[in-house]
């Protein structure tokens, strides 16, 4: 199996996908992308901006392509989507099939009823993005320095899993391997609950009648640091993240009842008829702190996740 692709197809030309495509110019990887988008409107704001060498709506890549014009494709929509297209790929396609979904279980047994003998597909999740979406907000060097999860599905050809793997590594990430059911449970706890949670937080204050009454007479924002970080992520790209919390359901709502436990203890502790200990909170935050390094592995977590 080959590492060098002539002809991929991204087939969601959004902020990942269009990132993508502009990373292996950057490389100087010589391959010719194609992207699929949904609208007429997207194709000239990509076409304006190069985000590919061609660009089809998805009407026109199924009226007028085939799978098999491609030796490479990339699947870079939400992963309801994905499921869909899964269905309707060659049984007896030779090149090499990924995508860029978030979770894993249902586009994995997507791919094991697709094809039950050896084939091309192995899923792949690189862990970059941003709380913007669409493919004007691409940027070349999104996945510098990340990591991209590969998970194989029963069936999966070994030479596939090389070949993403090497793939991975030129566009600047590194890679590891995990299963899908492990994987939903990882990314319940350090991508979509999370993203639930900022979510609430800054549903939360905007509709508190004190906060709503001075942000509206406040010159500049009235919020701190920790607002802003902590909502960032705050309702991105409502459509894909809809598909991710429909796809991995029950890991999410187990992760969030563990969340809560947590969150009850703290109230308790907070309770006004209880008297604070300052040292047990300098504790609580320092434990905290060193989690938060253990997880981030010391890296620079400016980094947008």
């Amino acid at each position: 199996m080959k590492s060098e692709y002539s002809n991929i197809l991204i087939y969601g030309l959004g902020l990942m996908g269009a990132s993508l495509s502009l990373a292996l110019k950057k490389k100087g990887i010589a391959t010719r992308v194609t992207g699929v988008v949904s609208s007429s409107k997207s194709k000239a704001k990509g076409e304006t901006l190069g985000s590919a060498d061609e660009i089809l709506t998805s009407e026109e890549f199924h009226s007028a392509k085939r799978w098999e014009d491609y030796d490479f494709i990339i699947f870079g929509v939400p992963v309801d989507l994905t499921v869909k297209l899964i269905a309707q790929l060659p049984l007896d396609y030779s090149g090499v099939i990924t995508d860029l979904g978030s979770t894993k279980n249902q586009i994995i047994h997507a791919v094991e009823d697709r094809f039950s003998g050896p084939h091309n597909y192995v899923s792949s999740h690189p862990m970059c993005g941003s709380e913007e979406s669409g493919l004007e907000f691409a940027n070349a060097s999104l996945y510098e320095g990340r990591l991209c999860i590969l998970t194989s599905p029963d069936g999966a050809r070994a030479e596939v899993r090389s070949s993403l793997d090497t793939f991975w590594k030129r566009i600047g990430m590194e890679t590891i391997e995990i299963p899908a059911d492990k994987h939903d449970s990882i990314l319940s706890y350090l991508s979509h609950s999370p993203h639930i949670l900022s979510s609430i937080m800054a549903d939360w204050a905007a509709n508190q009648k004190i906060v709503k009454r001075y942000t509206d007479i406040s010159p500049i924002p009235l919020n701190g640091g920790g607002f802003r970080d902590m909502t960032r992520i705050a309702g991105s790209n409502p459509k894909m993240w809809a598909a991710i919390f429909s796809s991995n359901q029950e890991e999410i709502y187990k992760s969030l009842l563990d969340y809560r436990d947590r969150l009850d203890i703290i109230l308790e502790k907070l309770n006004p008829k209880n008297t604070l200990n300052p040292k047990e909170w300098e504790g609580f935050m320092e434990t905290s702190r060193r989690s938060r390094d253990y997880i981030l592995k010391n890296q620079d977590d400016s980094k947008k996740h």
